[in-house]
């Protein structure tokens, strides 16, 4: 009992202290909100089984990191498995030689102001601070007073209106 307490009271420290950190490392590198919830959550049941047994964990945030990393990397061999993430190899050949495009006629730097002025002043000012000022998630997110999860899904939707934009393109129909 009272081996189960002292794991209690260690979880509680621990899932205090490392929640936040751990669910945005399984959520950057799953880039999958319910498999990085998942993650974090068997992270933590890993974690608390271990204490429970008794062992000693000496640095605790090293641990779960790890855990976590094996969890990330166990989900990657499944989601190969079933074919959710396919490799650039696979993809080169399917991909019939007709449909290559040459870019080599595209002035990328006056394209890619056709599309920023497409863009409203949010999304520009996002855009600006990750590829002109080459500024990570973690400082978009402070500069703009939002969370790091805002941030990305902000930098997310930005990158999706640009390749939709892009595709629209491609398709001859000249928003741009």
């Amino acid at each position: 009992m009272q081996n189960k307490k002292r794991a209690d009271e260690t979880l509680r420290e621990a899932y205090n202290t490392y929640f936040d950190k751990i669910a945005r490392f399984c959520n950057i590198k799953l880039k999958n909100r319910n498999e990085a919830e998942d993650c974090v959550q068997e992270c933590f049941m890993i974690f608390y089984k271990r204490v429970l047994q008794g062992e000693e964990i000496k640095n605790t945030g090293a641990f779960l990191y790890k855990i976590a990393d094996n969890l990330i990397k166990t989900q990657w061999r499944q989601d190969k498995k079933t074919n959710t993430i396919v490799s650039l190899d696979e993809l080169s050949e399917t991909l019939a030689a007709t449909e290559i495009i040459d870019f080599s006629y595209i002035d990328f730097d006056l394209y890619a102001e056709k599309i920023i002025r497409i863009l409203d002043e949010k999304e520009q000012l996002i855009y600006k601070m990750k590829y002109t000022d080459g500024k990570s998630i973690a400082e978009i997110a402070r500069e703009l007073n939002i969370s790091f999860d805002a941030a990305a899904k902000r930098l997310s939707r930005l990158r999706q209106k640009v390749k939709d934009l892009i595709t629209e393109e491609m398709k001859g129909e000249d928003l741009i």
